[in-house]
């Protein structure tokens, strides 16, 4: 990605739930909430923007983070679903065409690094200094309650946190 180019970052407000979204600039010190307007301290967020790294979340301040390409995944499926179901009429043609189609986007979609303790997005980072893979002992320690950010109480849409809902407990 250019220079030019922000890092965008989207998260669940700590204080309402709802989707706050911009772009980080290494003077970056909160982003507000368009649904409560209340201000939510990003720590990190100058320093990951100047690095261009996403190597820590601005939002929890945790290390944790995995990459992953950027892209709906029931439009996915649902490109091998047609693929696979229109085969048996095409020789199976089709769902060659889909898995190459798969294939092209898989190439050309730029990467995502998503936090695992609060399920903040970072985009625009530069690809070689993405975090690694998604880990699964890394998501089940979070949600398991393993492992926790530095700051834990700005973790609300992370696994620990829905499974706590789920489980109808507070944090």
């Amino acid at each position: 990605m250019s220079e030019e180019t922000p890092i965008a970052l989207s998260f669940a407000c700590p204080a309402c739930g709802a989707s706050v979204e911009g772009p980080i600039a290494p003077g970056t010190a909160s982003m507000r909430c368009p649904a409560c307007g209340r201000d939510v301290p990003l720590p990190e967020a100058g320093a990951v923007a100047a690095s261009r790294r996403a190597d820590l979340c601005p939002v929890c301040g945790s290390g944790d983070l995995h990459q992953q390409r950027d892209f709906n995944r029931a439009l996915g499926l649902s490109l091998a679903a047609v693929g696979l179901a229109l085969g048996p009429f095409t020789h199976w043609i089709s769902t060659v065409a889909a898995i190459a189609v798969d294939a092209v986007l898989y190439l050309v979609v730029s990467p995502v690094a998503i936090c695992y303790a609060c399920e903040a997005q970072q985009r625009g980072f530069d690809r070689k200094a993405g975090p690694p893979p998604f880990d699964i002992a890394v998501f089940d320690a979070y949600k398991f309650g393993k492992r926790f950010p530095p700051r834990r109480e700005a973790a609300v849409a992370g696994p620990l946190a829905r499974r706590l809902r789920r489980e109808g407990k507070d944090r």
